[in-house]
């Protein structure tokens, strides 16, 4: 098998658009392993860029001397799910490539599926096989289990979630030395779903600022954030239900956990500032006081990455689908498998509905489109406190519930603060918005606690 060079690879990544270091330039390409597959070969690339940081990249190659993608080649991309269908083993220079399926892997498999590959993604590739199967392959392939091969296939073999599509099978490259990291996984496709951000900027297209402040949306909308909600609350009873895993197991909240939370969301607003230029728009609060309700109830493993976009509308049942697993790409993978407060993920979607506002409707006035977002988050939340109600992941004091959201809306606002002003500065004043509110109510739970 030809492999393109180190110089060849150095060259073609930083055209690609899951290319995570294109701020930084390339000072090595180092090849850990080739893997031939399907008539092409699999490549396992070690990029230093020029600030020191280190990624490995999972790169599927046509064997040729200049680099071009296999995935676009439908008999490589039909080998990858053989190799999990049948549980195979292929062995390679520096490694190999293991399949595994789970309980749900579709037998037999039909024979000559259409391929397609499916847009839109920023970080991974995804394949559909058909309208049975959707295969994502990782790009950036750090050592150890990706959070959305873990989850997906904790939901799908060891509860009764059925609001995110069944985990399928997995692929994972395993080192000479025992290393063992995720390259693939594959779930059910879901027919007839659209993304849930789309879907509420349709929502929002409805709409008159002329309707009334304290319901301005047509009430199947807020039939649908409630379930939205529901469907979260229920997402993380599940996550919390395996008691005898200690991957799963939930686990008490302690105050070490609450130190390092607030200097999570301090460490954030830094960050925040230095993006601002020296200067946040608010004095920031101290979030101690509004992380302490915590104190007692269950961390568990939550999404992590948790919006709109993270989730699938299925209009013919007026349902959503909750999908990607794989937290925040650009952090630890450690990190992202780390247990958690379940109230920030809600903290997620709220931010989210705030977007969507500002965006969907960005030329109404102000008091209009807050009065939306409130509504909207508030049927939101009220489906997910219903559904998790009693759950030990939830403090037992409503307040306590707030206080805690409000401090992980900040710590979200600040992240999209240094998120727009580095990429999206026309946007940034959606998250100094949201800034701005959650630390006034972080603020406000200080004399209320």
């Amino acid at each position: 098998m030809t492999v393109p060079s180190p110089a060849a690879l150095a060259a073609w990544l930083p055209e690609q658009r899951w290319f995570a270091g294109k701020t930084q330039r390339i000072d090595e390409v180092a090849i850990e392993a080739r893997v031939p597959l399907g008539g092409a070969v699999l490549v396992l690339a070690r990029v230093r860029l020029t600030d020191g940081s280190v990624d490995r990249y999972a790169l599927p190659l046509v064997s040729s001397p200049s680099p071009r993608d296999a995935l676009d080649d439908p008999g490589f991309a039909a080998r990858l799910l053989a190799v999990v269908a049948g549980q195979e083993r292929v062995g390679g220079d520096g490694g190999a490539i293991t399949g595994h399926p789970t309980s749900a892997f579709p037998r037999p498999l039909p024979d000559r599926l259409p391929l397609r590959r499916v847009g839109g993604e920023q970080s991974n590739t995804s394949i559909a096989f058909g309208e049975t199967i959707m295969l994502k392959q990782f790009r950036r392939v750090p050592p150890g289990i990706n959070p959305e091969e873990e989850m997906t296939r904790f939901l799908t073999e060891r509860t009764s979630f059925a609001h995110t599509p069944r985990q399928l099978g997995s692929l994972a490259y395993e080192a000479p030395s025992g290393e063992r990291a995720t390259l693939a996984v594959a779930h059910e496709l879901i027919g007839g779903a659209e993304d849930g951000w789309s879907w509420m900027l349709e929502q929002l297209r409805t709409v008159t600022p002329h309707q009334s402040a304290s319901l301005p949306s047509p009430a199947a909308t807020w039939v649908a954030l409630r379930r939205l909600g529901e469907r979260t609350g229920q997402l993380h009873t599940a996550l919390a239900s395996a008691t005898g895993d200690p991957a799963f197991a939930p686990e008490p909240i302690t105050d070490a956990d609450l130190r390092r939370w607030s200097d999570d969301v301090d460490r954030q607003l830094d960050a925040a500032r230095v993006a601002l230029g020296g200067t946040l728009p608010v004095e920031p609060p101290d979030v101690r006081l509004a992380l302490a309700g915590l104190r007692g109830a269950l961390k568990i493993r939550h999404h992590g990455d948790f919006h709109l976009g993270q989730t699938l509308y299925l209009r013919a049942r007026a349902d959503f689908m909750i999908v990607d697993f794989e937290g925040e790409p650009l952090r630890p993978l450690a990190e992202r498998r780390r247990k958690h407060a379940a109230v920030r993920d809600v903290a997620g979607l709220l931010r989210s509905i705030d977007y969507a506002a500002a965006a969907g409707r960005s030329g109404d006035g102000e008091e209009w489109r807050a009065a939306w977002e409130q509504a909207a988050g508030r049927e939101f939340t009220a489906g997910y406190l219903e559904a998790a109600a009693g759950a030990q992941f939830l403090p037992l004091a409503a307040p306590a519930f707030a206080r805690a959201l409000a401090a992980f809306e900040l710590e979200k606002a600040a992240y999209e603060v240094v998120y727009e002003a580095r990429h999206r500065p026309a946007w940034l004043a959606i998250p100094l918005r949201g800034l701005i509110s959650a630390a006034a109510r972080v603020r406000a739970t200080e004399s209320a606690a």
